[in-house]
Formats: structure tokens, C-alpha cells, sequence
């Protein structure tokens, strides 16, 4: 038998996501999502069979460009006694996880939000592996961790965007390259400044047909 062809993930700044080759596709509930070798997701937010195209953007003119606004792509650390964690506002998802699991960490209120030292190490590298856009990642020792080793899966998160793990290859016509190649978060609402990325810009969440 032949090797497996690695997923892909293709588009243009006009055109859906066309993904090929996935075998593992689901919903928030972690339900198994029926694949095809070949499939059109939606990235206009317009679509009425979500998480697949049905040719809206078409009728909506939609262009996926970089907007006008968008938090620089930046990353600030904050160092602590056993971890310093790395953040980069201009590519997170606001999946809000760390805030909502970590306040002692990630404190939204105050500034800077950020204390390496609020919690165990453990602790923090957990919750930092949940972030979905690679927005968060951590240093120990000088080495840098930043990917995870896990098998290619696209799950629709509920109201928001498509989040990718495992490496799977991204190509556009833009060259956009995302923070880390293993895992990383696409706009599905067309509402983002940051094409193809989510930048959180489905909050306050509109009811957006799964």
C-alpha cells in the first residue's frame, strides 16, 4: 500500500478552504463529522450546509484580505521563576480557556496580564497546550515548546473558528504562515482583520448556523 498523503489545506483570498485528505473531522462535541478525499469548507460566514461551502461567498463578494486594524503580529514574554511564557496578542482566538481555567495566570484585568509565577509549572504548560491558535507557548531552560505531537484533526469549534491540529500543511496565496505549524485557528464568520486567522472577531457571538 501506498503512503498516506498528508492533509492539506488550500484557498485564496476568494475562495473557501478546500481540505484534502482528512480523516479526522468534528464538531465541539467531539462527534466524527462524515469526510471526503476533497472538501470545501466555509470561511464567509454565509453559508447555510456549515461547516461546508454552498458558493455564498460568491454572491457576497467575499475577499479574505488582511484588514485594516489588526493587532501586530508580536510576541511579549513574561518570565518567571520556572517558565516564561511567550504571548502573541496578534494571533489569538480569544478561545478565552486560559482566562476562564488559569485566572490566577491569566489575569484580564490586570496588567501586565500575564504571571509566570502564579501557579505550578505543570499546571500552566496544561492549559498553554489548550490554546487553539498558538498564541501562547512556553520556555523551560532556554529550550522553547511551542508544537505537540498529534494526529491531523480539524474540529468546528461552536460559534467560532475551525481549529487545526496536528500539522496539517496550510497553502494560500498570501504566504500566510501561522505561529505554529502544528495547530493553529481559521476565521469560519469572515468577520476577521487578521485573513485567514481568527482573531476573535465572531464575539459577541452571533448564532451561526453549525
Amino acid at each position: 500500500m501506498g503512503k498516506k498523503s498528508k492533509p492539506r489545506i488550500i484557498f485564496t483570498r476568494l475562495s473557501p478552504y478546500m481540505v484534502t485528505d482528512l480523516e479526522h473531522f468534528e464538531d465541539h462535541g467531539g462527534n466524527r463529522i462524515d469526510t471526503a478525499p476533497v472538501m470545501e469548507l466555509c470561511r464567509c460566514g454565509e453559508s447555510c450546509r456549515k461547516p461546508f461551502c454552498d458558493g455564498s461567498h460568491s454572491r457576497a463578494g467575499f475577499v479574505g484580505d488582511k484588514r485594516e486594524g489588526r493587532l501586530p503580529d508580536r510576541v511579549k514574554s513574561y518570565r518567571g521563576a520556572g517558565i516564561t511564557i511567550h504571548d502573541n496578542r496578534g494571533v489569538c482566538s480569544h478561545d478565552a480557556a486560559c482566562i476562564r481555567c488559569l485566572p490566577q495566570v491569566f489575569r484580564k484585568e490586570l496588567r501586565p496580564w500575564i504571571d509566570p509565577d502564579g501557579a505550578v509549572v505543570e499546571e500552566i504548560i496544561r492549559i498553554i497546550e489548550r490554546c487553539p491558535s498558538g498564541a501562547l507557548s512556553y520556555s523551560i531552560g532556554g529550550r522553547h515548546f511551542r508544537d505537540q505531537k498529534r494526529n491531523p484533526r480539524i474540529r468546528v469549534s461552536k460559534y467560532g473558528p475551525l481549529e487545526i491540529t496536528g500539522g496539517i500543511i496550510l497553502k494560500d496565496d498570501m504566504e500566510s504562515v501561522p505561529a505554529s505549524r502544528e495547530h493553529y485557528a481559521l476565521c469560519r464568520c469572515g468577520k476577521t482583520r487578521n485573513a485567514p486567522f481568527c482573531d476573535g472577531s465572531h464575539f459577541p457571538v452571533q448564532k451561526m448556523k453549525e
